[in-house]
């Protein structure tokens, strides 16, 4: 199924047809929803059911919807993330037509054979809003007048409902005095109002993480400057202490009493961030043996060399590995490759390279490690650690030869990479379980 299929199909069921089942049968059972159903916010697929029910109680008429904007992006062959504006329309008692453009965003997985949505996240851009207006309704030709304030409050009620978010406005001055705040921007914060108060001294820079306070502060003064509004994603503070990740939207305005101040809407992205986290690990790391894969290794060595930070390499291969597998399983090849693993670690120092770059060959990079003496020593112990670490597998002769180059000034990756090798096959040459520098 295209991705986008798996879009239209849940909009369809959800917003069309209001058929709730259909619209669930479409999501993982561990989902999250931002901005669907009457509390904004579902951790499940449960708690997604009883929020649509709730909701095509209160509205059970359906929308029409246009999809625009379509961007996709390939995370992994069974991850997609998903960006897109979607223009939503209806029609009220008296068939004058309403329209609200929203941003969404969505993650697919694919799970066996049939892909599921897994996080859905709806927006509205604010900079839409035009003259006084806080939804950007645009009237028929046919239309008389505006929406009277009843039907505009009852309207933002329901838009409200369907909407995730924070409200938070304060005061361009020292400490960012508050200004608004709405009830699920103190969900977020696990205040009450009056302990929220007490808590901050209604200064709510406090709020903010302190390591992310001055770039926030600077970002936001900048971009007001410039466009009059900031776009910013931080950490706040909660009331148990943890930290909570935040896109914060703002606008400047001039409150009544003609003081400046900044209103926005601020997006749980926990989440988000939380998978993205993940994923890049997933990205640079080896899941057999937690040090870096290959891609990983190259990002980190290639970033010291640009800088021209002299360093080694030492290029590692298991000697008679085939054999250990043929021997005694392939369960045991991998409990050699993460035994490996480990002492590379034990002879690293913060910030060096240890890496799996495939197969049986490993690679530690030791950035400002030049000198000879110290780097054959460095060598001499993993071998000697290596070799002591394998005799439980005495039916093989295990060791690990090693090959060692020094970068020298405008150094890349690659040629690193052909010297190392070189060194390598010199010491398997030579008798294997040693080293050639």
């Amino acid at each position: 199924m295209a991705i986008k299929d798996l879009l239209t199909q849940f909009l369809d069921s959800y917003l069309v047809k209001r058929d709730w089942e259909t619209a669930l049968s479409f999501l993982s059972d561990d989902v999250i929803s931002l901005g669907t159903g009457a509390q904004e916010v579902a951790l499940n697929k449960e708690d997604l059911r009883n929020l649509m029910i709730h909701e095509f109680e209160t509205l059970p008429d359906g929308f029409h919807y246009e999809i625009s904007q379509y961007c996709q992006k390939k995370y992994r062959e069974d991850l997609y993330g998903v960006f897109c504006s979607v223009l939503t329309t209806t029609e009220d008692e008296e068939g004058l037509e309403l329209s609200f453009q929203t941003r969404l965003t969505m993650t697919a997985a694919r799970k066996g054979d049939k892909w599921e949505i897994i996080n859905l996240h709806m927006s509205s851009p604010a900079d839409q809003q035009e003259d006084e207006e806080f939804f950007p309704i645009k009237y028929g030709r046919q239309a008389v007048g505006k929406l009277e304030p009843a039907a505009s409050k009852k309207l933002i009620d329901i838009m409200l409902s369907m909407l995730p978010g924070g409200i938070m406005g304060g005061y361009l001055e020292e400490g960012f005095p508050l200004y608004i705040i709405n009830d699920t921007m103190l969900d977020y914060l696990g205040y009450t109002y009056e302990e929220l108060i007490e808590e901050t001294d209604e200064k709510m820079k406090r709020i903010i993480a302190p390591e992310d306070r001055d770039r926030v502060e600077k970002t936001i003064y900048e971009s007001i400057e410039k466009t009059g509004g900031y776009d910013i994603q931080y950490r706040i503070i909660r009331k148990d202490s943890t930290r909570l990740w935040v896109n914060d939207k703002g606008h400047e305005i001039i409150t009544e009493d003609g003081r400046r101040a900044m209103i926005s809407i601020m997006l749980d992205i926990n989440e988000s961030i939380k998978l993205q986290e993940k994923l890049r690990q997933e990205a640079m790391e080896d899941s057999l043996t937690g040090i870096l894969n290959r891609k990983g290794a190259i990002s980190h060595i290639e970033e010291c060399l640009s800088m021209n930070q002299p360093g080694a390499m030492l290029l590692m291969d298991i000697d008679n590995f085939k054999q250990l597998n043929d021997t005694y399983g392939h369960q045991a090849g991998d409990q050699v490759l993460i035994l490996l693993g480990r002492i590379m670690q034990k002879y690293s120092r913060r910030g060096d390279v240890a890496a799996r770059i495939g197969g049986d060959e490993f690679i530690l990079f030791l950035p400002g490690f030049t000198q000879e003496v110290l780097l054959k020593k460095r060598a001499e112990d993993i071998c000697s650690a290596f070799r002591q670490a394998a005799e439980t597998y005495d039916k093989v002769a295990l060791s690990v030869s090693i090959g060692i180059a020094v970068s020298c000034q405008g150094s890349n990756f690659d040629q690193l990479f052909k010297q190392a090798d070189d060194r390598l096959y010199a010491a398997k040459k030579s008798g294997k379980g040693t080293w050639a520098y």
